[in-house]
């Protein structure tokens, strides 16, 4: 009896429920509809935004990216303040988004939104572009490197064609015609032209070269030192306004930018000094002592060992040692002009097709009114339990 009593209790509850909902229905509906009026008012209001996603392939030289993807793709953050946190879209696009592929490090996804398919799209260019831009030059230094070796080969060949080949010829002609008086010519030769040409040579690095890199030097220096005392003012400054604060920040890192530069220059001015001091000039040296020591001493012997066995060993230089040396310079040229014609270079393009879409990506409107509308009847039922709840209180303190 007792759980038959707590049934029909419970009914009466469900009941008064379902009656108070009823009762307060035209509340809940124009409550409703209120809400989802103004759900709707504020979404055809809001101005539409569109995006667009590019599929990057970052550039490379032969198996080796020209930067990191991890690396890059936060610099390109950095540069387009992805992760800016108040980036509000007002009259222009901005870049919403830039990561990295996660099946392949070398791609990269660039979103950009917009008022217009055709403003995010300008923007997304613009990304494009800067990424070209940044390491055109690697691009460019090594294409002019393979274009350098190419005509390195090339004047090899040619040298070997028209001058060991000759010269080799010639001592041939000059051992078997014993000419000793071409041999003390060419001594002569060597101890009045090449050796101070040499020389002219050495006095020219000392005066010209390693005074234009000192001067560089005391250049870089100087702009060094600007720049590390504009930094510390920078850092001086503190402003209360945050976006100043946020330039102050961006001048910072630039001017942190500008001094690594300045200071990778120094370092390269060094070591092109020691490089002319120790390597260079050196070997100035050593064929200047080549010369001395070796060239000379080498026709002095000649004059002695004028043998069939000093001609066979010229003919074999001759004959097959300059050739396989010329056939192995040609194959190099054939594997430098394949890694100029195979995209075996190349800088960042896009991959596939940029996706536009026809229908912007904010406001969703129907999420935003269907949202608004269970929220909003959601509310109203709630107001009348709780209204109903605060008459049920009153009365119950009026009995009292």
């Amino acid at each position: 009896m007792q759980e038959k009593q707590y049934l029909e209790e419970d009914e009466i509850d469900l009941r008064e429920l379902f009656k108070t909902i009823y009762n307060k229905r035209w509340f809940i509906f124009i409550f409703t509809l209120s809400v989802t009026l103004c759900a709707i008012i504020y979404a055809f209001s809001r101005t539409p935004v569109y995006e667009v996603n590019t599929v990057v392939r970052i550039g490379y030289i032969k198996d080796k990216l020209v930067e990191e993807s991890k690396i890059l793709e936060q610099k390109l953050r950095l540069v387009f303040n992805v992760d800016y946190k108040n980036r509000n879209l007002k009259n222009e696009a901005r870049v919403s988004n830039i990561k990295s592929v996660k099946v392949a490090d070398n791609f990269l996804k660039i979103s950009t939104e917009a008022f217009s398919n055709e403003e995010a799209l300008s923007k997304n260019k613009e990304v494009l572009t800067f990424l070209q831009n940044e390491y055109q030059y690697k691009i460019d230094e090594n294409i002019f490197k393979i274009k350098l070796d190419i005509k390195e080969f090339e004047e090899q060949i040619a040298y070997i064609e028209k001058v060991e080949k000759v010269n080799l010829q010639k001592k041939i002609e000059r051992i078997k015609t014993q000419s000793i008086t071409k041999i003390d010519e060419k001594i002569t030769l060597i101890k009045t032209q090449e050796l101070p040409k040499l020389k002219e040579q050495i006095i020219l690095i000392k005066t010209v070269e390693l005074e234009t890199i000192e001067n560089k030097l005391k250049f870089n220096r100087k702009k060094l030192k600007e720049y590390e005392k504009n930094l510390l003012n920078i850092s001086k400054n503190k402003l209360s306004n945050n976006t100043q604060n946020m330039l102050m920040v961006m001048q910072s890192l630039n001017t942190q930018n500008l001094i690594l530069n300045i200071q990778n220059t120094i370092e390269n001015l060094k070591n092109e000094r020691e490089k002319l001091i120790n390597i260079t000039m050196k070997d100035i040296e050593n064929k200047i002592k080549n010369l001395v020591n070796i060239t000379i001493k080498d026709l002095r012997l000649e004059k002695q060992n004028l043998i069939n066995e000093n001609i066979r060993k010229y003919e074999i230089n001759l004959n097959i040692d300059l050739k396989n040396k010329i056939n192995m310079l040609k194959n190099k040229i054939q594997l430098k002009k394949i890694d100029l014609t195979n995209n075996s270079i190349k800088n960042s393009e896009v991959v596939g097709t940029i996706q536009i879409n026809d229908y912007p990506i904010k406001p969703k409107k129907e999420l935003i009114i269907s949202v608004s509308f269970i929220t909003g009847f959601i509310l109203s039922i709630f107001i009348v339990f709780f209204m109903n709840f605060i008459t049920g209180f009153k009365k119950e303190e009026q009995i009292i």
